[in-house]
């Protein structure tokens, strides 16, 4: 019978020089981290479509992000998908040097097929705005990419300082978190659907100011968007209708009020609610930029139509609840303006 080989840590450490051995360690953190857990990449090794190419690999090196904190989820080409993995904050480090480094994960998706091709680490330097995509292969990738990844660390690893200790932090902590232990694991369960949709009976409004739920739009078909210099309703065609049934979606409700005056004997006010679902990273627009479900807070402004006024006006966010329910089929527009109003709300493509 054959026995599992152990690693001698002594000599380890007396062979190999710090750096060697930071490159060694990040290496064997890569490898459990690529192909040890199908929570982290949705699917196991073996049902993975496809491997990521060597030419997807070094297009994924060259992407660069308008806002990292913003950006949750991007697209490239039209044939990739960036998503920012659980939802997680960067993680953020401070150096005695004086110098802040920072990391984001993303999930890296084919955008026709949704499978995974890996995980992309953003290095951030936000003083100088530096930013180095690392892109860790999917566990089916050929030995070539496995190849030119280990390069791109070695290289790395010698011109820029400190990438590599943040980087083996960052895998060491997520590789504690999928294994169930240390302070991570609290982190590691506020996962959230990647598939960025409304559920069936979602309200589109339409430029007539009419609405259609939104498994009955079509391409083609012309809908309300919103206008933020004019403040005013237009029309943009919807290029295309996504649909997801894998499995039952969580949602997110977002509930905003408005007070309307009543006229009567005693003057008072009416309760107006407006509530909006969908899965919890679907973009919407605030009046502080783009957020998605899950970022916004109680007292955020989104814009909604008033169909009483035929205006579109601020309401503040009354309540925020995750998991309110489950979907068994979701669905997501692609239109040409990048906003749509669902149940009167503006929300942006994904």
């Amino acid at each position: 019978m054959k026995t599992n080989p152990k690693i001698s840590f002594t000599k380890f450490s007396s062979v190999y020089k710090p750096s060697q051995r930071m490159f060694i360690y990040i290496g064997m953190l890569v490898i459990l981290f690529s192909g040890a857990a199908p929570s982290l990449y949705g699917q196991a090794a073996s049902e993975a479509e496809r491997g990521i190419t060597l030419e997807e690999y070094g297009k994924v090196k060259t992407f660069t992000f308008k806002n990292l904190d913003e950006d949750t989820y991007v697209k490239f080409e039209n044939n990739y998908i960036l998503d920012r993995y659980q939802m997680k904050p960067p993680y953020v480090f401070k150096y005695s040097d004086g110098i802040e480094r920072r990391f984001y994960l993303y999930k890296l998706m084919d955008n026709k097929t949704k499978k995974e091709l890996g995980m992309v680490a953003v290095y951030y330097l936000p003083a100088t705005k530096k930013a180095i995509n690392l892109c860790i292969p999917n566990a089916t990738a050929a030995k070539e990419v496995w190849a030119r990844y280990i390069d791109d660390l070695k290289e790395l690893g010698a011109n820029e300082s400190g990438l590599l200790s943040t980087y083996s932090y960052v895998l060491s902590k997520e590789m504690s978190a999928l294994s169930g232990g240390g302070a991570a694991q609290a982190v590691s369960t506020t996962s959230t659907d990647y598939d960025v949709c409304f559920p069936a009976n979602a309200l589109v409004m339409l430029p007539d100011g009419q609405e259609k739920p939104i498994y009955s739009i079509q391409a083609g078909d012309q809908i309300a968007a919103f206008d933020q210099a004019s403040g005013k309703l237009m029309a943009t065609t919807v290029t295309e209708v996504e649909s997801h049934e894998d499995h039952m979606y969580a949602l997110t409700s977002v509930e905003l009020f408005k007070e309307e005056l009543t006229a009567s004997i005693f003057m008072g006010s009416l309760a107006v609610n407006y509530t909006v679902e969908a899965t919890a990273n679907h973009p919407v627009m605030t009046d502080k930029g783009r957020k998605t479900m899950s970022q916004l807070t109680t007292g955020d402004n989104l814009y909604v139509y008033d169909s009483i006024h035929g205006t579109v006006t601020l309401l503040k966010v009354a309540k925020v609840t995750h998991n309110i329910r489950k979907a068994p089929k979701v669905y997501n527009l692609v239109t040409t303006k990048k906003n749509y109003l669902v149940n009167r709300t503006v929300v942006l493509d994904k």
